[in-house]
């Protein structure tokens, strides 16, 4: 098992802890009331979760939540027990409000939180950024799909998603937009394009991880850049200075 301590910085969302295990056949915790939210994302194999709600078969590519105050029970399958990933947060806010407790996750969600354990110091601002993400991923679920709300819809879904590696023809997909008429409607409603927005974004976060001590290299992989040359491009682009120079 690995598990890390987050520090706590102030948010109105503040992470606790992530860890990582591959649990023996049968194994079970519970049953036990958290007081924080706790996310288990399945890496593979497959469990059981039970709640005040049922019982909820869980596998490779799900995700299962627990909120604070329930009482839950969860466990390992006999001849294919799972591992897992979980992450841990409390917040004055409510969350996940509907009975559902089980949800597919995105597998590049599994991704950047592997990313982030393999991390010697484990970046609480990355840490932030995964939670922002699961919490649109499963709110989303829930909300309308009218074609103004959907634009709406997009404009969130890259606030809490600048750390993965979206693109517009990628938004465009997920939300049955043509891209012509994405970045028309779009810039219609909010005055700038979609491109021009993902780079703001992301470039307004990078300057925050920058301030806050992290490198150049760091902060460019925690807002969705793979190649520190383009991420410097963008930012100078941006505010006129290299990165390492802020």
């Amino acid at each position: 098992m690995k598990e890390h301590i987050i520090n706590v910085k102030k948010s109105s969302i503040t992470p606790l802890f992530v860890g990582r295990e591959a649990c023996t056949p049968g194994h079970s915790f519970g049953p036990y009331i958290r007081d924080c939210y706790l996310v288990h994302f399945c890496l593979g194999g497959r469990g059981m979760l039970k709640n005040k709600h049922g019982t909820h078969n869980v596998s490779e590519g799900q995700l299962f939540v627990i909120r604070p105050g329930e009482i839950t029970t969860y466990t390992a399958d006999m001849k294919e027990p799972w591992e897992y990933i979980w992450v841990a947060f409390r917040s004055d806010e409510i969350f996940f409000k509907d009975e559902c407790s089980v949800f597919d996750t995105p597998k590049e969600l599994d991704d950047k939180l592997i990313t982030i354990l393999d991390e010697e110091i484990l970046p609480y601002e990355g840490c932030l950024a995964i939670i922002y993400s699961l919490i649109y991923q499963i709110t989303r679920r829930v909300e309308a799909d009218g074609g103004d709300d959907r634009v709406r819809r997009i404009k969130r879904y890259i606030k809490y998603n600048y750390m993965l590696p979206i693109t517009v023809s990628s938004i465009a997909e997920r939300f049955g937009f043509n891209r012509t008429y994405l970045y028309s409607t779009f810039k219609a409603k909010y005055g700038i394009g979609i491109k021009e927005y993902i780079t703001s974004v992301r470039m307004e976060k990078a300057s925050e991880f920058l301030k806050s001590g992290y490198t150049v290299k760091q902060s460019a992989h925690m807002v969705g850049y793979d190649d520190e040359f383009n991420f410097s491009k963008a930012f100078k682009a941006r505010y006129g200075v290299s990165p390492s120079k802020l």
